[in-house]
């Protein structure tokens, strides 16, 4: 099975019979006399619920999934800090067993005794695994016992106790008074040694209640003291002798119970019922140190049948409307019904419930918004909320009563999914072309262009057959169009590719589209069930876009993730606190690290973006160090696999090595000068005139782009477009940070353009509105055109430098930091020159002599301080490229900065200058003809330059 399963591959899924549940409550509303604030009880819940969530990895359950209990889906933060919580929910409750009579009093239906025992059993093995897993219920009641279409218990509402921290984080007690013990209200004794057990005492009510069509406590059930009263009592009885048996004192049957309760309770050991009647008493010990675990009344005698026959595991049953009985009607043995499974084509069967109510979202489904429709969270009128002046009698104080909508109510609301049904209905699989896919960022090509990424396979000496390497790059680099798996050659190089009859869709309209997002599901779940070998298929199909669902699996696959890694993240240190700077500095970054994310704000998130950050430091200490931004590089990853630490630490581990060599060593300046060296190579080489204004006013990258690329925009972006860029960054290539860079400013280029140094600052607050798509397609696009040689780095991951670096050339040795720095434009290989030869101008600085006796072909020789007189001439050739040529030395730098103050557009220097032209055949031979000077008119005398026209190029 593959390393990232998912859902689907661990559950069964879902039925006709699974509805997705709602039920709500307000946190702490109140705080003046709290510990607690309003903002850290909400983000307190909601990082608690994430343990709730089932989110599953092959080898490691991490959070709750068992048979016997309810999904947990999603928490959803409403307004006035309403929360609403979305589970999985049956219509098919033990709540429907009780009914009221014409004089409103309580009746149960009487249950058969094998229904009774198979209910017991399974609801104790699910309080069982909720007790291991450090969760008491505490709220157990018949109207959240529910039963699925095959008649399983399925414990629901067990998370409410949990979530809310035992009930310090909201203003409403939690657990039905009819069936909670005497502990859980005057907190006798230690809550710890109770954990558990308070849910063993609910069970014992409601099975007595079952077996003898009674409920427990006779007369109002409205009455609440006096069931408190009677619990205050009942506790009081039994310290009186603990020797003799509680049930069988006379006191006991003076506190209000139900008659046949009590006969049922005292009976005698003759009776058939005798191990139920003892399971039952084990259940109602008064004295929490005594009652029993649900682990231990598992092995109690009366569920030795159960093990015997293996009751549990194959007996299946229905009960035709079992739940509409009165009381005077039994169910028996008889009335249940093996049954089969009914053959189901409904389209959301077999979907886990997290899909299902993400596809319920897109579809238009707003949970605060369907329970305003149906009328269930109508508030107070404003007006009437105005406190009111009364008069008291013996100091009873009457007055406004609380906004109903803000009480906490048990009433569990069911989700239509009758429009995402007909939605979906009509959808024929993952492979249904409704939308044409965003493509063509590499493939679309100018004909008067350059694509540097196409071209290098033309050239490639040692490659194979062309269309096998042109099918071998495309895979690699360039975004694929599913619909079209072979693109010819015609359609990538120099051509415009044919019109599509599609309209293309935009991705957040794509995003948002429930059929497209069901088939891009359906298509990345399978792909990832076959993962890894299915890697190669992702990626090329993340390339076109990535669903938001399962964007945390899919960059984990792309990332290479893969083995054991739950074991490897275990094997490092990541809680012992020390005393260090590294430490003190990570305690301090993350409670700022994005507080807006409700997530990341939670106690929880803090906890777990803590170890992270300890453990990457642990796993790296001999190589790299503590900075600042490794807290907002890592929040992507926590967030898209909170519940799955070691995976997000996994993906971590695996990015920054790959997208960020060398960022995070102990001194990274030569990193960082290089990387903001290049990009600013690449503003001038794209921007000419921005780049002239921001060096005019002294807005250097330093002042602005450092926080950019040390922490990959994260710093900059809210989380939701980081997503966005990151989803084509993982897959685009290694420079793409750096074109990514140079189109986020300029989208701002006609503020920029217009503004002095103090106003540049203040661009940093229109990043919220920075449109990511279009950021990123115009960062493949200016990469396709972008020479390799321009953005060459010494520091990047996949550079390849001969082994014996004395034996190079003078310019075949790395540039030095310092001259990268003080140069404005990037300097360019002989071999990519080459490849420019139809679109290039070359300009030769040196002299008449030194140019006639040897120069480029086509290339123009002009003395540097013409070039105002000369510009006319060379905006006249029409070049997309202009690459300066001069001497040892003296390679041009200089006037090639000229150009770009001059507004030339793609301007750099030969690296190398005529030196590299005789030594390297690289496909040009070396002019020496004798061009005749060409004149330039100009106000006060006519300037001469010469043109070469002989074209020896191969």
């Amino acid at each position: 099975m593959a390393t990232f399963a998912t859902d689907k591959d661990l559950n069964a899924g879902t039925s006709q019979d699974v509805h997705l549940g709602v039920n709500s409550f307000s946190a702490i509303a109140c705080v003046e006399d709290r510990d607690i604030s309003l903002a850290t009880a909400t983000t307190e819940i909601f990082g608690r619920f994430q343990f709730l969530k089932v989110i599953l990895t092959i080898n490691h359950f991490k959070t709750l999934l068992h048979p016997n209990i309810c999904e947990y889906v999603e928490i959803v933060k409403g307004k006035h800090d309403r929360l609403f919580v979305i589970f999985e929910y049956h219509m098919n409750q033990l709540g429907k067993l009780y009914s009221r009579d014409n004089e409103g009093n309580i009746q149960v239906a009487r249950v058969g005794d094998n229904m009774i025992q198979e209910w017991a059993f399974q609801i104790l093995k699910a309080l069982a695994y909720l007790n291991k897993n450090n969760i008491t219920h505490h709220n157990l009641a018949p109207n959240n016992i529910l039963l699925d279409s095959q008649g399983r218990v399925k414990l629901a509402d067990y998370g409410l106790y949990f979530m809310t921290k035992g009930g310090v984080n909201v203003d409403f007690p939690i657990g039905y008074p009819h069936y909670i013990p005497p502990e859980a209200i005057y907190h006798s004794i230690d809550i710890n040694e109770t954990t558990g057990k308070v849910d063993v005492w609910s069970l014992g009510v409601i099975l007595a209640e079952l077996a003898t069509g009674a409920p427990f406590w006779e007369g109002n059930d409205k009455d609440i003291s006096r069931i408190f009263s009677a619990l205050w009592k009942l506790q009081s009885i039994a310290e009186e002798d603990e020797d003799e048996e509680l049930w069988d004192r006379f006191a006991v049957c003076q506190l209000g119970i139900n008659g046949p309760i009590l006969d049922f309770l005292q009976g005698t050991d003759d009776d058939e019922n005798v191990e139920f009647r003892k399971l039952v008493r084990a259940c109602l010990e008064v004295n929490p140190s005594n009652r029993c675990s649900p682990e231990q009344l598992l092995s109690h005698p009366y569920f030795s049948s159960i093990y015997e026959n293996d009751f549990s595991n194959n007996y299946r049953y229905w009960c035709i409307k079992p739940f509409l009985q009165s009381q005077k009607f039994e169910v028996d043995d008889d009335f249940l019904e093996p049954i089969d499974d009914p053959q189901n084509k409904d389209v959301l069967d077999g979907m886990p419930l997290s899909q299902i109510y993400y596809f319920w979202k897109l579809a238009g489904g707003d949970v605060e918004s369907e329970l305003a429709k149906r009328g269930y969270m109508s508030s107070t009128p404003p007006i009437e909320r105005i406190p009111r002046t009364v008069k008291v009698l013996d100091g009873k104080e009457e007055g406004t009563t609380k906004d109903t909508a803000f009480l906490y109510s048990d009433t569990v609301y069911s989700l239509s999914l009758k429009e995402l049904r007909q939605r979906l209905k009509s959808v024929a699989g993952p492979n249904k072309e409704t939308f044409e896919w965003d493509t063509d960022y590499f493939l679309v090509v100018d004909e008067n262009d350059m694509n540097f990424l196409v071209d290098e396979i033309v050239d490639d000496e040692n490659s194979g057959p062309k269309d096998e390497r042109l099918e071998e790059l495309i895979g690699k680099y360039l975004f694929p169009d599913p619909n079209n798996n072979k693109p010819s050659s015609s359609s990538v190089i120099g051509q415009s590719p044919p019109p599509s009859n599609n309209v293309k869709s935009p991705l957040l309209a794509r995003e948002k589209d429930v059929v497209y997002q069901f088939q891009r599901v359906a298509l990345f779940s399978e792909l990832l069930r076959q993962y890894p070998a299915s890697r190669d298929e992702i990626i090329h199909q993340a390339k076109v876009d990535i669903p938001p669902f399962l964007r945390g699996k899919i960059w984990a696959a792309i990332l290479g993730v893969n083995g054991d890694y739950q074991t490897a993240y275990d094997a490092y240190d990541k809680e012992t606190e020390k005393e260090n700077q590294t430490d003190r500095q990570i305690d301090v970054d993350v409670p700022r690290c994005h507080q807006y994310h409700q997530l990341l704000s939670s106690p929880v998130g803090h906890e777990k973006l803590r170890r992270l950050l300890k453990c990457f430091v642990a796993a790296n200490k001999q190589k790299l160090v503590y900075w600042q931004g490794l807290d907002s590089l890592c929040a992507p990853f926590l967030t898209l696999n909170f519940n799955d630490e070691a995976l997000a630490f996994s993906c971590f581990h695996a990015f920054i090595p790959k997208f960020m060599k060398d960022f995070f060593i102990s001194d990274n300046t030569p990193v960082m000068q290089e990387y903001l060296a290049v990009f600013r190579h690449l503003l001038s080489f794209h921007d000419p005139e921005l780049s002239r204004h921001l060096n005019k006013v002294g807005y250097h990258p330093e002042l602005y782009a450092v926080p950019w690329f040390l922490t990959l925009f994260t710093h900059v972006f809210p989380l939701d477009k980081t997503y966005h860029l990151w989803d084509k960054i993982l897959v685009g290539p290694p420079s793409l940070p750096l074109f990514t860079g140079v189109s986020i400013i300029r989208q701002f280029r006609d503020t920029l353009i217009k503004t002095e140094f103090n106003d540049c600052i203040m661009v940093a607050e229109l990043f919220p509105n920075v449109d990511i798509e279009k950021c990123v397609q115009s960062a493949l696009s200016m990469y396709k055109v972008t020479p390799p040689s321009v953005i060459y780095r010494v520091h990047e991951s996949d550079t390849k430098t001969g082994e014996n670096q004395h034996d190079q050339r003078w310019w075949e040795q790395p540039t030095p930091i310092e001259v990268k720095k003080a140069e404005l434009t990037p300097r360019i290989s002989l071999k990519d020159l080459v490849k420019l030869k139809n679109y290039v101008l070359v300009i030769d600085t040196r002299t008449e002599q030194e140019f006639g006796r040897g120069h480029f072909p086509l290339s123009i020789n002009m003395n540097p301080v013409h070039l105002e007189q000369l510009s006319q001439a060379l905006w006249q050739e029409k070049k997309k490229y202009h690459v300066v040529v001069g001497i040892r030395g003296e390679s041009g730098p200089q006037f090639a900065s000229d150009l770009v103050n001059a507004g030339f557009p793609r301007v750099a220097v030969l690296n190398g200058g005529i030196d590299v032209m005789r030594d390297d055949g690289v496909g040009v031979v070396v002019c020496t003809c004798a061009c005749p000077p060409i004149k330039a008119p100009s106000k006060n005398r006519d300037v001469i330059y010469w043109k070469c026209t002989q074209n020896l190029m191969n």
